[in-house]
């Protein structure tokens, strides 16, 4: 028992770096800005007031009215003037200046929770456009308002504010909760998959690169080839199902680790789910990479770090030139 409580205990709470959790920060913070940057020209038509679905239909049988909304906010701003698409102008703002802290560690645990709450206005009033994307987004938003992540490169730590210590326990159990979320997606959705009979008989992934609704290219000369779409759709199910058993095993986790990330390669280039597939490989990098390619992520960790020190040395160098001309 003495043993089990131990393996427990070092299994959570051993103290790590939180280098990864810095490299979530960062690559979430530039997904989401990135993200914003594809959708601009067409914002207004997916959360305006006169959009795509009209606020009277997304309100009344989407959105989840006792939570934060666009149209709940704008609804409690009407006395005062303010019209619907200002305020939808006003929180994509906020989101927007919200991101760019994340990204850049400035104020980092305000500007986290500023961008979860303002992207889940955003998404509660526009549910019906929502997909995988959002909500992982918007996952990865939760994790780190926990997580220590200020330590490298960050405003915070030039200016004094970031964390004393860059290896903490705390860093160990938000890695640990995110790799077990991933395994749940992963487990739940090979379950799912095996409940129809597409997958099982290996057709599934015909049908979506068959399907011109989805399918990037054409692979119709595959219908020659039928082994190969169904070994496709069998190694998806073996790959996502056995991935809370296999990623943690140490023979076999290097191999699940870079399949899951050709995986979800794959569902961008034959389905078009660029955005999905690559918010689903930043979480897994920041999640696994750390433990599973130590060398690879302590050279990527040099580098940055350098870049981190260069960073104070520079904000040293102005400081004490402004001290010369003051």
């Amino acid at each position: 028992m003495k043993n089990l409580m131990l393996n427990f205990h070092q299994f959570f709470f051993k103290p790590v770096d939180q280098f990864p959790l810095v490299f979530l920060r960062i690559s979430i913070g530039l997904f989401g800005l990135l993200q914003c940057g594809f959708l601009s020209s067409e914002w207004l038509n997916l959360y305006g007031v006169n959009g795509y679905v009209e606020w009277f239909i997304s309100y009344d049988l989407f959105s989840i009215k006792e939570l934060p909304s666009i149209v709940g906010l704008a609804n409690f701003l009407m006395p005062l003037g303010i019209t619907d698409n200002m305020v939808v102008i006003l929180i994509t703002c906020i989101y927007v200046v919200a991101l760019l802290g994340v990204t850049l560690g400035w104020h980092t645990k305000i500007m986290v929770v500023t961008a979860w709450l303002s992207h889940f206005m955003l998404c509660n009033t526009a549910m019906t456009f929502g997909y995988g994307v959002e909500t992982f987004l918007h996952v990865g938003l939760f994790y780190l308002i926990f997580a220590p992540c200020n330590f490298y490169l960050s405003l915070d730590k030039l200016q004094g504010r970031g964390a004393e210590v860059s290896v903490t326990p705390n860093a160990k159990f938000i890695i640990r909760i995110i790799q077990i979320h991933l395994c749940l997606v992963y487990f739940n959705a090979g379950i799912a998959k095996m409940m129809g009979d597409d997958w099982l008989q290996g057709e599934a992934v015909w049908y979506v690169i068959g399907n011109t609704n989805y399918s990037q290219f054409d692979l119709s000369f595959l219908a020659s080839i039928p082994i190969i779409p169904k070994l496709m759709s069998w190694w998806t199910l073996v790959i996502e199902t056995a991935f809370l058993v296999f990623i943690y095993w140490k023979p076999s986790r290097r191999l699940w680790a870079i399949n899951i990330i050709f995986l979800h390669i794959g569902i961008g280039l034959l389905m078009g789910l660029n955005m999905f597939a690559l918010i689903m490989i930043i979480l897994n990098i920041g999640a696994f990479w750390w433990q599973i390619f130590p060398t690879f992520w302590d050279t990527f960790k040099t580098r940055c770090t350098n870049l981190n020190a260069l960073g104070f040395q520079s904000s040293l160098n102005i400081k004490i030139n402004l001290g010369k001309w003051t």
